[in-house]
């Protein structure tokens, strides 16, 4: 399987980032984006506690998360 670039330093990172955000996008099917959103930063911040994911809430990899939780939210909207 490949894994998306969340702009991690390892292709471990990226797989982990991936599992927060496909949580993410399945909570979204039930709660506001706020929410959701808060769910994914809260768990970002539990993974950059481990030293070997400490990039985990640098603006590049919450940008990537964000573009692919939050907007790919609003394109589901304005279908």
């Amino acid at each position: 399987m490949k894994t998306k670039n969340f702009e991690m330093f390892t292709p471990e990172g990226n797989y982990m980032v991936g599992r927060i955000v496909e949580a993410g996008l399945l909570l979204k099917q039930t709660d506001p984006v706020e929410q959701v959103w808060a769910f994914v930063n809260r768990e970002l911040s539990k993974l950059a506690c481990a030293d070997e994911f400490g990039e985990a809430t640098d603006t590049a990899v919450r940008e990537a998360v964000h573009d692919a939780v939050v907007c790919s939210w609003a394109s589901t909207l304005n279908s």
